[in-house]
């Protein structure tokens, strides 16, 4: 959800501005293909649901809430694999139109063969599956059910979810819920207390998402994508993005629950003035804020969270910077 929209640059201009020991950088492709900081959002919902679980959960409420347990964490490590192959699919399947669009370009401009992009999509699905199966069934059946919302469905033909207004929606705030039973579930098994404390994440998540879809417009209407924001429009979706982070807040506190009742509440003017003023820099700001204000409130949890956000964004920095000459990821807005 932190993302530049800048266009990137062709080919052409990416090579000539590779760093002199290409060699290396070059190797990082292989990593950044999985789109590392896409990874905060799953990471936080998922720390989010299994804290939830210690919060909510009568066997949980004993248990420790200043730390992760191991087998969650490692279990979060295989769930990031599983995420990353779905990244990879979705970027197979919109190569062509990425090529179009200079965005997205180690697949679409062949920085990564596609046959080698196939193959590490499905190596990393088949581990995030196999260690899925070895914690529980029940947790293999989730995860499975996450990589049909997040890769199948959403990118690969006939379905293409991401394509359509209420399917790309219902499927981005379906994977916040999935994700936050994932962390729930790392725990133990006990499926309706998590989906009802998942409620505020999904209509966060969505009301994010309705956003993006502003952000990318002309390219998705050059492209024949029918996204929400290309279908009603700049103001609906502004309207309707606001409306959803709003009930996100009225949930938190419903369900109460203070990990994205803060941050909702410090999300909320940002929203609003976006629905206001009706201004591109307005809706990137709400669109990259609530996820660092949820991810806050995660390192008063796990202090050492900071230290794991601080090193991918600054090292994602260096790699762009290095590899393609771009100021990316950035936290501004534009």
């Amino acid at each position: 959800m932190w993302t530049n929209q800048k266009k990137f640059p062709t080919p052409q201009e990416a090579e000539e501005i590779t760093c002199k020991d290409d060699k290396i950088v070059k190797f990082f492709d292989y990593v950044f293909v999985l789109r590392p900081t896409l990874f905060f959002p799953v990471w936080t919902v998922y720390a989010a649901g299994y804290f939830a679980y210690h919060r909510f959960a009568p066997a949980g409420m004993n248990g420790a809430t200043r730390s992760m347990a191991w087998d969650s964490i490692w279990l979060l490590g295989f769930l990031t694999l599983l995420m990353g192959s779905a990244y990879i699919l979705n970027q197979i399947c919109d190569r062509e139109t990425d090529a179009r669009n200079r965005k997205l370009f180690l697949i679409a401009h062949q920085h990564i063969p596609l046959p080698v992009a196939w193959g590490e999509m499905i190596a990393l699905a088949a581990l995030g599956m196999f260690a899925a199966y070895w914690h529980s069934a029940a947790m293999a059946i989730l995860f499975a059910v996450i990589f049909l919302c997040t890769g199948i469905f959403y990118s690969v033909a006939p379905f293409q979810w991401k394509d359509h207004p209420f399917l790309g929606l219902f499927a981005n705030a379906s994977a916040a819920v999935l994700i936050f039973t994932a962390g729930w579930w790392s725990v133990e098994t006990e499926a309706l207390p998590a989906l009802r404390h998942a409620l505020p994440y999904a209509l966060a998540v969505a009301a994010v998402y309705l956003y993006t879809t502003l952000l990318d417009l002309e390219g998705d209407a050059g492209t024949n994508k029918l996204t929400f924001g290309v279908k009603f429009g700049w103001r609906a979706t502004i309207l309707a993005g606001a409306i959803l982070q709003w009930l996100a807040t009225l949930a938190a506190f419903w369900v109460k629950d203070p990990v994205i009742l803060y941050p909702a509440l410090l999300a909320a003017p940002f929203f609003l003035r976006a629905s206001v003023k009706q201004r591109r820099c307005d809706v990137s700001r709400a669109i990259k804020l609530p996820i660092l204000f949820l991810a806050l409130a995660i390192c008063f949890k796990v202090w050492q969270y900071v230290l794991v956000l601080a090193f991918v964004f600054f090292f994602s920095k260096w790699y762009y910077q290095q590899r393609f000459g771009l100021k990316y990821p950035s936290l501004s807005a534009e």
